[in-house]
């Protein structure tokens, strides 16, 4: 018999339902997290009643959060993710082979916990020897870091509760300052169709932190708002188009998604977004 999950998107104007067989698991942790299995979307994590990773399309804001970043680097070496407790961001970091070293620093284990146990496709990073897997709250870990990295991924959740420190002013510029002078900074910035007024604040806080720019897009139908922004900075120029050769083990990325995926320059003025700084060449 079938169940109805109702999302609690607390910046939804709509209601998402998802027809669930079952419920697998749930825990409380510094989030409520279930795991549902779905006939049509395979199983289901979600965290405060969001969905967070389905197993149908996770692969297209994972592949597009990593190697857009990846692939306009020249030689990224070293990769911190903050949050990506799921498992899926690492590993598609780890598909580049120029990566020596991944650190991901999660605040909550039991997403970890629950990831190894129900979504082994996402979670096949963890015993990479490259990998190196940190419990603690990713604002306080680059705040404190004494490295410095290439790129930093956040894959975070909604910019509330655990998250809200990870779309801070402060935190942007903690992040530019552990930062290599050609490396990149992305975090997933929510939807233009729902919630245009979080991406506008993101870029306006990134401006101040650093002098480049830009926003990138996938659709991505599980998630509210559906037309999903990433944004992306850097404190030295940076190309709309790949700079190095494009990995094959992907199923939604490659080289002509990277390119269409950035907003185009006519939109930003309409949208009242702070115009990019990429290289449009």
């Amino acid at each position: 018999m079938e169940t109805k999950f109702i999302e609690s998107d607390p910046y939804s104007p709509i209601g998402y339902v998802y027809s669930m067989s079952t419920k697998l698991f749930s825990v409380n942790s510094l989030q409520k997290i279930d795991v549902w299995q779905s006939p049509f979307f395979g199983k289901v994590l979600t965290c405060d009643g969001v969905v967070q990773v389905t197993e149908r399309d996770e692969f297209i804001y994972h592949e597009m959060l990593a190697h857009v970043a990846l692939h306009s680097h020249v030689n990224p070496t070293s990769v911190l993710i903050v949050g990506g407790g799921d498992g899926g961001t690492l590993r598609e970091v780890l598909k580049h082979e120029c990566v020596s070293k991944v650190v991901m620093v999660e605040i909550d284990p039991e997403v970890i916990n629950v990831a190894k146990q129900f979504f082994p496709s996402l979670s096949c990073g963890f015993s990479d020897e490259r990998a190196q897997i940190i419990i603690a709250d990713g604002a306080d870990y680059i705040l404190q870091c004494k490295e410095k990295f290439d790129v930093i991924l956040v894959d975070s959740t909604d910019p509330v509760g655990p998250a809200i420190s990870l779309y801070d002013e402060e935190f942007f510029q903690n992040a530019n300052n552990i930062l290599t002078e050609q490396g990149l900074f992305v975090i997933q910035s929510e939807s233009i169709h729902f919630h245009l007024n979080i991406v506008q604040e993101i870029q306006r806080k990134l401006a101040k932190c650093f002098p480049i720019r830009d926003l990138y897009t996938a659709p991505i139908a599980t998630y509210a708002g559906n037309w999903w922004t990433f944004s992306i900075a850097s404190k030295a120029p940076v190309s709309r188009y790949p700079c190095n050769n494009v990995i094959k083990e992907c199923r939604y990325y490659a080289e002509d998604v990277h390119i269409s995926a950035y907003l185009p320059f006519s939109l930003f003025g309409k949208l009242n977004i702070l115009e990019p700084t990429f290289n449009r060449l």
